[in-house]
């Protein structure tokens, strides 16, 4: 435990040192003005050289010299220190207002982003009540809304914060939800959902966080525009009042005097006010940059020709009291009816089978796959049947499905890296599946996840749960994915190109130990591939698609040997590198 202890730090100052090796010398001056900012609203009030807020007549108005740099304003207070005292009521009250919109806007966010579209009438139409209650906030100018709220509780610090978070609120419910309708999109978005996590344990525990270089973005633009916002309020006289230094106050104070000479009253308030907005602003774009992981509309399915249709009923089998994954009559219907996603497809597998899905791009090989795990593209229409051990995956409640998937019924999805959340350690993602399934503790699905690693091949099991998926190679991502798969011992095994973007030797060290854990755990399995090779190789029955439909399938061997359909013979063309 010493060790670990120990080793965070460094690894954390190691990142810290790599992050500044990787900004340019601009960004790095952006980053030390910021930090001349932080510093001065921290230290300023004790570093100025002459009292900040005790009047002295004497020294009204005097134009800046060698004793007050700056000058003295109207009540003879040395307008450097004052400065070096402002910052810490402006910035004080931005950063804590623009944490408060954060912590309320991001969870709503996330909420009216599941709820918008969600199935259940009553949360679809709590979320369109929010965007809609958010339209009438925005409605109204900031500033004048913000001293309305001021004007109705009174002038103080805290009211004033209370404003400034109120009006900004809106801003990251809105962005948060963006992110997330985008980012529920993404692979492994749909693997968390893959593997068991509920939409709102797969929002806040894999979408917020992947969102968090956009909200730090607008987090660091907010603040500036806070500070704005503070300085306008105490402008007007609605927000922190003389003797208090503020920049908002100290301008305004000054305004008058402008027309009588005495420009150095408000002019630098207003220049150290616009400096402090401009270096905010471009400090969000700096750390947004920093923070970004290392590093489509699907085509139109063509109807298929009379002639496959018929095939795809000659081969669709017969109803097997024995299967284990009975597919009868599936169809997905999108925004063209007349042109189905998938259409009228049935077959069946049992345990420890192994069914291979062929066909060119767009066939409908990973549609079928998502439709298999009860996973369909959102706006599309799923008819017909999928049944899983008897069970109708379509009419399952969804805390059901949840826990059938990522135990039961497993996936792997293409793209290995993809499917792994990128700012998530691999041992936490592995320890999240395990307790959505299993009641254990962190250490023990720790011990779990590194078992299973050693499982699939991968040595050094607690260096790889320690990486971040960007620091695996894609053979090592594939495995963790197969691993991740095979946690809890599933009956089925759905795998959407698992060899794709792998060298020949790694592919075949993944079909490999696919095989082998089929063959030793009896585990029936779907792979999705475009490679004949691999059908030929690995599995026991082969189905031919092209445009959604199912033209042929049969026993590996009798299909490849003696293709009964067109779509085939070209398949098997291609493979050879000849013209079908």
């Amino acid at each position: 435990m010493a060790f670990v202890a120990s080793k965070g730090p460094s690894r954390r100052l190691h990142g810290v040192r790599r992050v500044w090796a990787g900004l340019s010398a601009g960004d790095r001056i952006v980053v030390l003005l910021f930090a001349l900012i932080v510093s001065v609203a921290i230290a300023g009030p004790w570093l100025a050289p002459h009292p900040t807020m005790t009047a002295d007549p004497a020294q009204r108005l005097l134009p800046p010299s060698l004793e007050h740099w700056l000058g003295t304003d109207d009540n003879g207070i040395d307008v450097f220190s004052r400065l070096l005292a402002a910052p810490r009521t402006d910035v004080t009250i931005a950063l804590v207002a623009t944490l408060l919109s954060v912590l309320v806007g991001a969870p709503l966010g996330v909420l009216a982003g599941l709820f918008e579209s969600h199935p259940r009438r009553v949360l679809s139409l709590t979320g369109e009540g929010m965007l809609r209650l958010l339209d009438v906030l925005q409605a109204f100018p900031v500033f004048i809304l913000a001293m309305v709220l001021v004007a109705i509780r009174g002038p103080g610090t805290e009211n004033v914060i209370l404003a400034v978070a109120f009006v900004n609120f809106p801003v990251f419910l809105r962005l948060v939800r963006s992110e997330l309708l985008s980012l529920r999109q993404r692979p492994f978005a749909e693997a968390a959902r893959a593997i068991g996590r509920s939409d709102l344990a797969a929002a806040f525990v894999h979408l917020l966080p992947n969102a968090l270089p956009t909200v730090v973005v607008q987090l660091s633009v907010t603040v500036g525009f806070a500070v704005l916002l503070t300085a306008g309020l105490s402008f007007v006289g609605a927000g922190i009042r003389p003797p208090t230094p503020e920049l908002g106050a100290m301008i305004a104070g000054g305004a008058k005097f402008m027309a009588l000479g005495q420009w150095w009253v408000s002019l630098f308030p207003g220049l150290a006010l616009g400096a402090i907005v401009f270096v905010c602003g471009l400090f969000g774009e700096v750390i947004g940059r920093a923070l970004e992981p290392g590093a489509s509309s699907a085509p139109r399915r063509r109807r298929a020709p009379p002639l496959a249709a018929a095939a795809a009923a000659t081969n669709a089998p017969a109803a097997d009291p024995q299967a284990l994954l009975a597919v009868d009559r599936l169809s997905l219907i999108g925004d063209d009816p007349e042109a189905p996603l998938l259409e009228t497809m049935s077959l069946s597998l049992r345990p420890g089978e192994r069914l291979g899905i062929v066909g060119v791009a767009g066939a409908g090989k990973s549609l079928l796959l998502r439709t298999v795990l009860a996973l369909p593209p959102p706006g599309t229409t799923v008819r017909g049947r999928v049944r899983f051990e008897g069970r109708d995956l379509e009419t399952l409640p969804a805390a059901e499905l949840r826990r059938l998937r990522g135990a039961t019924l497993a996936a792997i999805l293409p793209n290995a890296k993809a499917q792994l959340n990128p700012l998530v350690r691999i041992g936490d993602f592995m320890a999240a599946q395990i307790r959505a399934h299993v009641r254990c503790s962190e250490a023990e699905a720790r011990r779990r996840a590194a078992k299973m690693l050693v499982a699939v091949g991968l040595t050094d099991p607690e260096r790889r749960l320690d990486a971040y998926p960007h620091e695996l190679s894609g053979g090592m991502a594939q495995r963790v994915c197969i691993a991740i798969a095979l946690l809890h011992r599933p009956r089925l095994l759905v795998a959407d190109e698992p060899t794709a973007g792998l060298d020949v030797t790694v592919q075949r060290q993944v079909l490999d130990l696919m095989l082998k854990l089929s063959k030793e755990q009896n585990v029936a399995q779907i792979v999705a591939t475009r490679d004949l090779g691999i059908v030929a190789h690995y599995c026991d029955t082969v189905a031919v698609l092209e445009g959604g439909r199912l033209v042929e399938m049969g026993p590996v061997a009798a299909v490849l040997t003696a293709p009964s359909s067109a779509v085939t013979h070209r398949l098997i063309a291609a493979s050879r590198g000849e013209t079908a």
